[in-house]
């Protein structure tokens, strides 16, 4: 047996030692280089909202921007691998209620599309309004996206949320009358008329039973097949917004399946002349409707739209604009409608009814 002194053992031991940590910054460097090439390999889709993210101030840029993250979400390159998605809100300045609502809609979608695990980057480069108008209407919290306890202690005092953001695929009579119960204790607050926000009960009927057709060929598949809606009130302005959004075909698209669209075709035809044979502009199809449905003897849950322009008929100062497939329409309360086509879908039906506070009266 050979012995070994005690100071050549702790020599050895000093090589051994060194050896074994120049073995991990070796194999360190090594996972660096390969971690490296991989994420410069992974790629990575940045979408960037514009400035103004509303519909009615921005609709093409924000319906473009919509539509990026539609597609950037169902892509998949040639081997078949989604890419990661950098949503970009830094550069948003404002964001209407509208377009938060809809935004948030999409987002639902990509995180039902690509699983669980959001979350909200660069949150501390956000316009601090848009940020706290995000958070105040439950945009964060129905998402399921964590955000700094600091953030959600910011409040948003030009909206005051009576209604934070909910979606739904059913039309569970339970969800319903909770929502009712809730709107209905907000109008007694600002002297309302509660028959008013059973519109938005009848838009989320109508939405669940025809906005999604079966057969229907979807650029951007409807995975959730829903509705979304939220209400706000301003306290500057003195009007209570509330909105429905669905992620379906559009209403121009489901009229001929309905029973009064022979009765559309020949109104078209009597106040557009022979043009309207062949037309299929959707704002010109919303308004037949409208028309045709006002004077129509069926009722029920989701059967037309006179449910849904009923709460603004006869009050000064009210409004419901309609904004389905590439159609806008704009119905006010002594019946006079604006309407306009829009170049780019927006991608379902989106309905936003703005009612003065403490003027209603019942008709």
């Amino acid at each position: 047996m050979k012995l070994v002194s005690r100071k050549k053992q702790l020599k050895l031991a000093r090589i051994s030692l060194r050896r074994w940590r120049s073995a991990l910054r070796r194999r360190a460097k090594e996972h660096a280089h390969d971690a490296g090439t991989r994420l410069a390999s992974r790629k990575i889709v940045t979408i960037s909202p514009p400035a103004e993210f509303s519909f009615s101030k921005n609709y093409d840029a924000t319906v473009r921007c919509l539509r990026d993250l539609k597609s950037a979400v169902f892509a998949k390159n040639g081997e078949g691998k989604r890419a990661e998605i950098f949503l970009d809100l830094s550069k948003v300045k404002n964001i209407s209620l509208a377009g938060a609502l809809v935004l948030g809609a999409e987002i639902h979608r990509w995180r039902k599309q690509r699983g669980p695990g959001l979350r909200a980057r660069n949150i501390n480069e956000w316009t601090p309004r848009v940020r706290r108008i995000l958070t105040s209407i439950g945009f964060f919290k129905l998402l399921r996206v964590k955000i700094p306890n600091r953030i959600k202690s910011e409040a948003d005092s030009s909206e005051v949320t009576i209604l934070p953001m909910i979606s739904s695929t059913e039309l569970s009579p339970e969800l319903l009358q909770k929502i009712l119960e809730d709107l209905r204790s907000v109008a007694e607050i600002l002297h309302q008329d509660p028959f008013v926000y059973g519109a938005l009960v009848e838009a989320a009927y109508n939405a669940k039973l025809h906005a999604y057709p079966e057969d229907h060929d979807y650029e951007f598949p409807p995975i959730i097949q829903g509705w979304w809606a939220t209400a706000s009130w301003n306290p500057e302005e003195g009007i209570v917004k509330f909105l429905v959004y669905d992620q379906g075909v559009g209403i121009p698209a489901t009229l001929p399946r309905w029973q009064g669209w022979e009765q559309i075709r020949a109104w078209l035809s009597s106040t557009l002349g022979s043009i309207a044979v062949n037309l299929k502009d959707s704002s010109n199809l919303i308004q037949a409707a409208i028309r045709i449905d006002r004077t129509s003897l069926q009722g029920g849950h989701g059967k037309g739209l006179q449910d849904v322009i009923a709460p603004v008929e006869g009050t000064p100062g009210s409004s419901v604009r309609i904004l389905s497939g590439n159609g806008s329409v704009l119905y006010d309360h002594s019946g006079n409608i604006e309407k306009k086509d829009e170049a780019l879908h927006i991608g379902g039906t989106l309905i936003e009814w703005r009612l003065p506070v403490g003027t209603h009266e019942r008709q």
